[in-house]
């Protein structure tokens, strides 16, 4: 009896101190990652990476490992990471994060340590008023001049198929609606301004002067632009611009996606021109890429030091290679099909990695949808792990959230940065249900490199009645002709109370009010909640 109280003493003295080792591996892994170290996926456990990691953070200290992870690794990984103060961008850096536009920097903040941003009001007066836009349904955020100062860019839909005085009409077929000929927009719908914050105004610049699409290369202008890549792809410290396309047509009953991606590089002297793109879906002739970008992002795929890109396709991700130039080469890089993805170094390897959807497989409620496309080889979100030299592999295949029976099962944009300051990268996302019904923000915490549904913000409820899916189905007939449709095209990151913990801001289309300018306020631990413009004008100072 004896012998048994002895064994089980030490067994629990061991396994306490296990858990102990744990614990400190775990934090220690944390604050390598956020240093850049890159130990791997924060899980506890030690590994090459982490061995590695830990080597090379005392190699640069001067200093050498002495093969044990303890309080004392712990207390010197502290005490660096609160000597370094590491700005936003830098953790964003170090998690493989590019930041391309969708990030509103301090530098928008008045003397009054408000920022400046434009209100929805400013949008219809501003963005909706120019003859190139149909109607304002984006927006993101650059240095349009080299001076350290974020300006802006207003995105839209472009005049064509009868609007705007242009020929042509519109088809809806199964909800969707899609040009019934294959038409560009007829004027750039893409604004940008220069903000002058000392005299509390944003600049509009004129597309004409500063835009060059190269003359007999020019096929027209990208018609559905509500999201951008914003990025200094040639390297000259001058942001450069790609609106990304996903307009629709309808010809003959068919559906046909393709349409002019144009990737505008900067030469320095207040203009861009139009780069050369070859390879997968590009016009041979006039070298422009013409695939349906409707999610997209960027980063390094391969490791060789400069920004490429990501967009998604019905066939898969399209990897675009950057030659440094800003000229980019398309290939298929993966047959994971999808319409959203961001991008980031999940596993902290020192790879990129990226998360694509295709939305959620939804078969009971597509039984009574006007889209009866389902399918669960297809439809599906998730993560792919990248090797550093094109080539991705399904990790995991992510939860959606639920409202009783009621599935937001379509998502139109996902964003990642680490929102728990716990050196990896999460996911914060804009999601509705099909037919694009109801409306949420959720959020998926990154576990020792698996994402896990951590929170959610419902700011369009689903109808009660909507549990019984042919209810629903009697209701909500297509993608726009109802009033239950708000959403974001994209989450734009902010710190907007200054905090240190990483907010959003939505950027979504102008005539659905409930959405543009909602605010997905951080409170720690992966908690968020949901705040409208006007319960913010203690951090920001809307522009009317």
């Amino acid at each position: 009896m004896g012998f048994r109280l002895l064994a089980v003493f030490c067994g629990a003295l061991l396994s306490a101190s296990t858990i102990w080792a744990s614990t400190n591996v775990l934090e220690a892994q944390k604050i390598l990652n956020q240093l850049g170290y890159k130990a791997g996926p924060s899980d506890g456990v030690v590994g090459k990476k982490t061995i590695n990691a830990i080597a090379n953070y005392y190699t640069d200290q001067g200093s050498t490992f002495d093969g044990t992870i303890d309080s004392s690794e712990l207390e010197n990984l502290k005490a660096t990471l609160k000597s370094k103060n590491l700005s936003l961008k830098i953790r964003a850096e170090n998690l493989g994060i590019t930041l391309s536009g969708h990030y509103i920097d301090k530098t928008l903040k008045e003397s009054s340590g408000k920022y400046l941003l434009p209100s929805n009001s400013w949008f219809r007066g501003k963005i909706n008023s120019d003859r190139g836009v149909f109607y304002k349904a984006g927006s993101a955020w650059g240095d349009w001049d080299s001076d350290g100062l974020l300006d802006y860019i207003g995105l839209g839909m472009g005049h064509r198929c009868g609007t705007g005085g242009t020929t042509g009409n519109s088809v809806v077929k199964e909800g969707r609606e899609g040009c019934a000929s294959f038409q560009t927009a007829l004027w750039v719908p893409f604004i940008p301004f220069k903000v002058i914050k000392q005299e509390k105004r944003f600049e509009k610049l004129n597309v004409n002067k500063i835009f060059d699409f190269d003359g007999d290369r020019n096929i027209g202008y990208a018609a559905n632009a509500a999201r951008a890549i914003i990025e200094d792809f040639n390297g000259d410290g001058i942001d450069d611009i790609y609106p990304t396309n996903a307009q629709v047509q309808n010809i003959k009953g068919k559906f046909s996606y393709k349409g002019p991606n144009h990737i505008l590089i900067s030469d320095g002297q207040g203009k861009w021109k139009q780069s050369y793109h070859t390879g997968y879906l590009t016009d041979k002739k006039r070298k422009i890429y013409m695939g349906f970008s409707h999610g997209a992002d960027a980063g390094d795929i391969d490791n060789d030091g400069d920004i490429d890109i990501l967009t998604t396709e019905f066939a898969g991700v399209v990897c675009h290679y950057n030659d440094g130039n800003g000229n980019f080469n398309a290939k298929l890089c993966s047959n994971v099909n999808g319409s959203s993805m961001t991008t980031a170094d999940f596993n902290n390897d020192g790879n990129l990695d990226m998360v694509v959807s295709a939305d959620h497989y939804n078969p009971v409620y597509a039984k009574y949808s006007s889209q009866k496309y389902s399918n669960p080889k297809r439809q599906r979100t998730v993560l792919l792990l990248g090797d550093g030299k094109g080539t991705f592999y399904i990790k995991q295949k992510l939860e959606p959230l639920m409202d009783g029976k009621f599935m937001f099962s379509t998502v139109p944009e996902m964003t990642a940065f680490d929102f728990d300051n716990d050196g990896d990268a999460d996911i914060i996302s804009s999601v509705v249900g099909p037919n694009y019904s109801g409306s949420a923000w959720i959020a998926y915490e990154n576990i020792g490199g698996q994402l896990r549904l951590a929170d959610h913000n419902i700011f369009l409820k689903p109808l009660p009645e909507w549990q019984n899916p042919k209810v629903w189905g009697s209701m909500v007939k297509d993608e726009f002709r109802h009033p239950w449709n708000s959403y974001c095209h994209k989450s734009l990151l902010i710190d907007i109370n200054d905090d240190g913990l990483m907010d959003a801001l939505c950027s979504a289309d102008v005539q659905r009010p409930k959405s543009p300018n909602l605010v997905l306020l951080n409170k720690g631990d992966m908690k968020f909640d949901i705040l409208k413009p006007d319960e913010v004008t203690g951090w920001v100072r809307w522009l009317k």
